[in-house]
């Protein structure tokens, strides 16, 4: 399982070292079990977990933060916009959180009105090291590193991996998914422009 993980954080980082641009989509694919996701079009791995689809309620959970806190996924009093990540170890996740921080810093009262989460399998530490070396500061992160409760729940986990599959989701205040694209290339980034559109509307 470590072998498989470290060969996807040195194999796509090696590949994209000279040029860190990776392509945003419009593809998007079912969550959970019996759906599958591609590494560079060819190597293909398996979903498990429950379905998440528009018109939901989504899921509540408690998972930890980066600050060894507790947060629940549910209802938040507004809306959520929930960036998820495969490791912050790879510079397509890198890319991921940079540019939605970016849209983020573009909507100057986004803060009032939209919780802005990132979640990955990644231990509080990792991702400790990754905000701070990435300067990010807008964002709530959450580790689903111990139990892979987040990925179990919304269909997201990469079985062979333990890892998030790369999506985001829209909640509304009411804790209802308003959107959702779960991109079925990893090497891919979702539409994050629109996410945020979606959820301030």
């Amino acid at each position: 399982m470590r072998g498989l993980v470290s060969l996807l954080a040195v194999g796509v980082s090696c590949m994209y070292v000279q040029a860190f641009e990776f392509p945003t989509t419009s593809e998007h694919a079912q969550t959970g079990d019996s759906q599958t996701v591609t590494l560079e079009r060819k190597n293909v791995f398996h979903l498990a977990g429950k379905t998440l689809k528009v018109g939901d309620d989504f899921p509540s959970m408690l998972l930890q933060t980066s600050e060894l806190s507790l947060f629940d996924t549910g209802v938040g009093g507004k809306a959520r916009i929930f960036n998820v990540l495969a490791s912050v170890d790879t510079p397509v996740c890198v890319q991921q959180a940079q540019e939605l921080e970016a849209f983020i810093k573009s909507y100057p009262d986004i803060a009032s009105r939209v919780d802005i989460v990132a979640i990955s399998a990644d231990t509080v530490f990792a991702q400790q090291r990754f905000i701070k070396t990435q300067g990010l500061t807008n964002t709530i992160y959450l580790s689903d590193a111990k139990d892979h409760v987040f990925g179990q729940q919304t269909g997201m986990l990469i079985s062979e991996l333990g890892l998030l599959t790369r999506s985001i989701v829209v909640v509304d205040a009411k804790g209802k998914v308003k959107h959702i694209q779960r991109v079925p290339e990893l090497t891919s980034l979702p539409n994050l422009e629109e996410a945020v559109a979606i959820a301030l509307k």
